[in-house]
């Protein structure tokens, strides 16, 4: 039985840095020599050689050479970044490791000084001595200045942080270590956008860097700060910025614009922060539903385990996470840091040692979400893992409950794993440790693929990382993520396997939602003729398959070929499966789609009203399914020329939606858009401009600022706004529309190509034709590169350009 005193033991700890190695050799392009003015050193060499040759003795001096750049490595030494403080160290010693610096200097910012931001001489010790800005940028210039921070801190807030960073930049290359990924900025106060940087010299300081926007045309948002690029701790992305310091080279990278931001009086208070009275549980419950929206489901799992122990430190909590996640990410536990639910305290015997608790309240509903039988599992796993071999590795400490022990527990504290004793083998309390061969084993895993019928599970299933990605979209993350995944997938089970085959099909479908819709479509080409091989033309895994590479060949610019492949794939799914079967009426919608968009608008009605009837009989007039295909045939309705019938149907749709739909859903603001499109297309442009602004909201908040839709709708306001005669006006909001967009979609993405169209149309029609030519021009071969050459979105650009007339000579 545990008593109430204990003695204090080192436990092993892993490295909070594993890519330490990569960053090295990524930092290496910074170790070039540079010559030493008024400073030689003896030639060995060439001294030998003249005493040998002449006799003469006598030394032959070369200049002295020593290496180009100090680095300041500036770490924000808040709490928040605790949790990086062992990533920071590890980084430090790469550092200095890599050979490649004159010198190493570290630096703690302390951004919580009511006077602004504070260095000091030593991180993490605010009673060191304090260093002025000046210090962090030697006097020739030769420094690179980093600054860690997970910018949550409040001088980020404030922009107390942003004169600092000014001075930096504007005597040193400079930049942020973002150690946080790139997945959870969007819940820090800065906003990088991507820019393109070159340099002009090597070693420049950030003003002398050349800033180009990768989409927009050239003048349209032109920097009004200095550019602080935000770097990831990432080999990849320390390659390109060691690249742009060291040789100018022209990349893409996050930036921030230091300079520009007026600092917040500390003492405003937020006025729309709500006031909390009465209901603490209640209060409780909102503030951890409130986590769980917001954090990924690796972060809400890693919670709830951490509630069953206590007192927790930064040491305990790693080892938690890697025996219930497997692996040390250090941002899921930032995540978990960082989510409101802990509190910092320090042990009065150990101030050194930060601990954490639970906020009052929120341990016992957290532990709501976890089984116990799934605590004590990791409870075992736990064990297991401390004791494995520590040689070579840190370690953290803690305290054993021993009856005899010298140190007495805190109350409240609770065992977090168990020491293996032949006691409790005997009495099952530690588990047995299994033989050789034996272990749990996933379905599917490393079996060979066969047409036994076996689904394929999505790759999202083994990796709730990835999941998180998929469910925030980031496509481009999700395909990062995905390709390292699918890597480990086949060296550890072969090509030919079920989890390698779907997670081929997954990250095709992702790559093209990352906007490269071609690539998709090769890629689930080439999966399906594999498989098809494997298990046959009528195999349900591969009509599946060559349903997905049918849709991304539509979105490639091939929607005509799209049409006839997913009717041939009808034909198959119907004598498969009958022709009421839930996935060919998929197919039938997707058929019909693209029957519209290539350009048989009044086939597609008639398709569509096809695909009605069968709705109607199998899912009923008020399935939201339903709805969506008559808003199709609105939609066709009125590009097949019968405008004012589509006005009619759409406002019966309408009507409809508004009884069926929930109140939340995305139909109703997206129906109101469209009536209020077909109203101006029916000659009313003015009522549709005020109608359209009214759904615009709704559009965002049911949608998100991530989705297209709420961007074609505010083109559509400004081309009816310069239709009613106020070109400038359009102009205005389709250049703010344009440095939106932007930030949000794809360059590929059709919304951003027409939005790119709409402007050049403004351009024109505000007497700047030459300008409106230059930007259609290179417009134009992206468009046909993207979508197809005899695309509609590809004519509209060529109409546009032929009605600017010919180039002046």
């Amino acid at each position: 039985m545990p008593g109430t005193t204990g003695n204090l033991v080192n436990l092993p700890d892993r490295r909070a840095l594993p890519a330490g190695l990569a960053i090295g050799r990524a930092l290496k392009r910074f170790g070039r020599p540079v010559n030493t003015e008024g400073s030689d050193e003896i030639d060995d060499a060439r001294t030998v050689d003249l005493i040998a040759e002449t006799g003469v003795l006598d030394v032959v001096l070369k200049p002295k050479h020593e290496k180009w750049l100090d680095v300041a490595l500036v770490v924000d030494d808040g709490v928040s970044m605790r949790v990086w403080e062992e990533t920071f160290r590890e980084l430090r010693a790469v550092l200095d490791r890599a050979g490649a610096f004159r010198r190493v200097r570290a630096y703690g910012l302390d951004t919580r000084a009511p006077g602004g931001p504070v260095l000091h001489s030593v991180p993490f010790r605010p009673g060191s001595p304090r260093v002025t800005p000046k210090a962090l940028c030697a006097a020739d210039r030769r420094t690179a200045v980093l600054v860690m921070s997970d910018a949550v801190g409040e001088g980020w807030h404030l922009g107390d942080v942003d004169p600092l960073l000014t001075q930096c930049a504007e005597h040193c290359p400079t930049a942020i270590l973002q150690p946080l990924p790139r997945r959870l900025w969007a819940g820090i106060p800065l906003r990088p956008e991507p820019k393109v940087l070159s340099g002009r010299r090597p070693g420049a300081a950030n003003t002398a860097l050349v800033v180009e926007d990768p989409w927009l045309p050239l003048g349209l948002a032109a920097p009004t700060g200095i550019p602080v690029p935000i770097l990831e701790i990432h080999p990849r992305v320390l390659v390109e910025w060691a690249a742009l310091v060291a040789n100018g080279t022209r990349t893409t990278l996050p930036v921030i614009l230091a300079g520009r931001h007026s600092r917040r009086d500390r003492n405003t208070q937020d006025a729309a922060a709500p006031v909390r009275r009465g209901g603490e549980r209640a209060d409780l419950r909102g503030r951890l539903q409130g986590f769980r929206r917001a954090a990924s489901p690796e972060a809400f799992r890693l919670a709830g385990h951490l509630a069953a122990i206590r007192p927790l430190t930064l040491g305990l909590m790693r080892t938690v996470q890697r025996a219930v996640l497997g692996r040390c990410d250090p941002a899921v536990l930032a995540e978990v840091l960082l989510g409101g639910l802990l509190r910092q305290h320090r042990d009065p015997a150990r101030p050194a040692l930060a601990c954490y608790d639970f906020r009052p309240g929120l341990r016992d509903l957290l532990l709501e979400t976890v089984p116990s039988s799934e605590l004590l599992a990791t409870g075992r796993l736990v064990s297991e893992a401390l004791r494995a071999p520590a040689s070579g590795t840190r370690t953290f400490p803690a305290l054993r409950s021993d009856l005899s022990g010298s140190l007495r527990l805190p109350p409240g504290a609770g065992a977090f794993a168990v020491t293996a004793t032949p006691l409790m083998h005997h009495f099952g309390l530690v588990a047995e440790e299994p033989g050789p061969g034996v272990g749990p084993m996933a379905p599917d895993e490393g079996q060979p693929f066969s047409g036994d019928g076996t689904p394929m599970t999505s790759l999202t299933s083994q990796d709730p990382e990835l999941a998180a990605l998929v469910a925030a979209g980031d496509w481009h993350g999700a395909v990062s993520r995905g390709e390292v995944l699918l890597e480990e997938l086949v060296r550890a089970h072969g090509a030919e396997t079920f989890p390698v085959y779907a997670g081929r099909r997954d990250l095709a479908e992702w790559i093209g939602l990352a906007g490269a819709p071609q690539s998709a479509a090769r890629l689930l080409r080439q999966l399906r003729t594999e498989l098809e091989h494997l298990l046959g033309p009528d195999d349900l895994r591969v009509l599946g398959v060559a349903r997905l590479a049918a849709d991304w060949t539509g979105t490639a610019g091939r929607p005509r070929q799209a049409m006839q492949e997913m009717a041939t794939l009808l034909e198959t799914q119907e004598r498969l499966l009958g022709s009421d079967n839930l996935d060919c009426l998929e197919t039938r919608r997707l058929m019909s789609y693209w029957t519209a968009v290539a350009g048989f608008a009044e086939e597609a009605v008639s398709r569509h009203l096809e695909l009605l009837s069968r709705q109607e009989r199998l899912l009923g007039p008020d399935d939201l399914a339903t709805l969506n295909t008559r808003a199709n045939i609105v939609s066709w309705t009125g590009q097949s020329g019968r405008v004012l019938e589509a006005r009619e149907m759409c406002e019966r749709l309408l009507r409809d939606v508004e009884r069926i739909a929930p109140p939340e859903h995305k139909l109703r603001p997206i129906t109101e858009a469209e009536l209020a499109h077909w109203t101006a297309l029916a000659g009313e442009p003015a009522t549709a401009v005020v109608r359209l602004e009214q759904a615009l909201p709704g559009l965002y908040s049911a949608l998100g600022p991530a989705h297209s839709y709420p961007y074609a709708v505010r083109q559509r306001i400004a081309h009816w706004t310069g239709v009613l005669g106020n070109p400038e006006t359009a102009l205005e909001r389709m250049r703010n529309l344009l440095v939106d967009i932007a930030a949000v979609l794809p360059p590929e993405h059709p919304v951003f190509l027409s939005c790119r169209a709409e402007f050049a149309l403004w351009t024109a029609r505000t007497g700047d034709t030459a300008q409106a030519r230059r930007l259609l021009e290179n417009l134009l071969p992206e468009v046909s590169e993207i979508v197809g050459s005899e695309a509609p979105q590809t004519l509209h650009v060529k109409n546009l350009l032929d009605s600017l007339g010919d180039r002046p000579a």
